[in-house]
C-alpha cells in the first residue's frame, strides 16, 4: 500500500472544513466501461496498491423496465411489458403517458425489498476505521429524465410541473427509507447523482430548479443531516448557476467541478467557504490524451487551487476511466492522488 488510510474523524474534519489530514480520496478507481476488459489483470494488479480513504457501500437499486431481484416488481416500470418502447441510449422512459401515472405510483417499488442490502454489514465491519458512504446512483432529475424520457421532461418542466413535483415527492419518501437503512448500518454520509449540467449551464433553467428541485434536495439533505451523516452530490457539466441552491439545500460535498465546464479558481473563491468539493480528475482530455508529465502536473495543479489548511478538499477520479487511457497515466494519477 502506498500510504496508511486517512481514517474517519480526518475526512469528517477535511468535510466540515475544520482542519484534517491530507486529502481523502474517493472514486479515485472509478473506472468507465471498456477499461477493465482492457488492462485486464495489469489494471487490478497495479491499482491494488492505491486505496481509497472513503468505503462506498452499493445497495441493489430497482431496475428500470426490468428487476434486479426475483421479484418481477422491484422495478420502477410498471406495464407488464415494455417491448418496442423508445430507448434514448439505455434509459427507457418507464412513465411515457401521464394518463398512466396512477398505475405507476400504484406499483412504485419497495425500498425495504428483501436483499438488496445483502453484504454491506459485512463491508462496515471491514472498513478498518475509515469513513463510509452508502451510495446510489440517480436522484431526482436523473431519475425524472429515465421516469419521463428526456424530450418528455424537458416539456413536462413547463406544461407538466404539479405531475413533476407528485413523482418527486415520491422518490423524496422512498429515499428517505434507504437513508434509515444506511444509518441503521453505522454510515458517516449519503451519496448520489444528479447530472443537473450540460457542458456550458444546467440542464434546467434555475428557476425551475428553485421550483421543482430545491425543495426536495433541501428536505432530503435535511432528513440525511438529521440522521448524523454528510450528503454527496454527483453533477456533471457546468453547475454554476446552480451552487447556490445546492448550497441552500445544505449540501455537504460537490463532485466533480468538471474541468471545462466550471471554472475551479472561480469556484474555490465563490462557494469554497461554504461547501467542499470531491475534485474529479479529468478523464475527457488531461487523462487519456496528455502524457504523464501532464498528469502529474495537472493533479498538483488541482491540489494547489483546492486544497486549504482548514480543509474542503477530496479526490477521486471525475467520472468513469475511458479505456482509451493509457495504464502508465492512469497509475501517475493515482500515485499523485496518493501524495500529501
Amino acid at each position: 500500500m502506498v500510504r496508511e488510510p486517512i481514517l474517519k474523524q480526518d475526512v469528517i474534519n477535511v468535510i466540515e472544513r475544520k482542519g484534517g489530514k491530507g486529502i481523502p480520496l474517493f472514486l479515485s478507481k472509478f473506472w468507465g466501461m471498456g477499461l477493465e476488459e482492457k488492462y485486464g489483470n495489469a489494471l487490478s494488479q497495479m491499482s491494488a496498491n492505491y486505496a481509497d480513504d472513503i468505503i462506498g457501500l452499493w445497495y441493489r437499486p430497482p431496475g428500470w423496465d426490468m428487476s434486479t431481484t426475483q421479484n418481477p416488481s422491484y422495478r420502477w416500470g410498471y406495464r407488464p411489458s415494455y417491448e418496442g418502447a423508445k430507448r434514448e441510449n439505455t434509459a427507457l422512459a418507464v412513465l411515457p403517458e401521464w394518463e398512466e401515472l396512477d398505475a405507476f405510483l400504484e406499483d412504485f417499488p419497495d425500498p425495504n425489498e428483501p436483499g438488496t442490502f445483502d453484504g454491506l454489514e459485512a463491508q462496515v465491519k471491514a472498513a478498518g476505521g475509515r469513513y463510509i458512504l452508502g451510495c446510489w446512483w440517480y436522484l431526482f432529475h436523473e431519475a425524472l429524465w429515465n421516469i419521463r424520457g428526456m424530450e418528455n421532461l424537458m416539456v413536462d418542466y413547463y406544461e407538466n410541473m404539479d405531475r413533476l413535483k407528485i413523482v418527486g415527492l415520491r422518490l423524496l419518501e422512498y429515499y428517505k427509507v434507504i437513508i434509515d437503512r444506511y444509518a441503521a448500518l453505522g454510515v458517516n454520509g449519503i451519496f448520489s447523482s444528479d447530472d443537473l449540467g450540460h457542458q456550458t449551464g444546467p440542464m434546467m433553467s434555475p428557476v425551475i430548479f428553485k421550483e421543482l428541485y430545491l425543495p426536495l434536495y433541501a428536505e432530503l439533505i435535511s432528513y440525511v443531516h438529521g440522521k448524523g451523516m454528510h450528503m454527496f452530490l454527483h453533477s456533471c457539466g457546468d453547475n454554476t448557476k446552480l451552487m447556490e441552491y445546492l448550497i441552500e439545500a445544505g449540501l455537504d460535498v460537490f463532485h466533480p467541478v468538471q474541468r471545462g465546464c466550471m471554472d475551479e479558481v472561480e469556484t474555490v473563491n465563490k462557494f469554497g467557504d461554504r461547501i467542499s468539493f470531491l475534485v474529479g480528475v479529468d478523464i475527457q482530455h488531461i487523462l487519456p490524451e496528455g502524457s504523464v508529465s501532464d498528469v502529474r502536473q495537472y493533479i498538483k495543479e488541482l491540489k494547489k487551487i483546492f486544497h486549504k489548511p482548514e480543509g474542503g478538499m477530496l479526490l477521486g477520479m471525475g467520472n468513469g476511466v475511458l479505456p482509451d487511457t493509457p495504464l502508465e497515466n492512469i497509475e501517475a494519477a493515482l500515485e499523485e492522488m496518493s501524495k500529501d
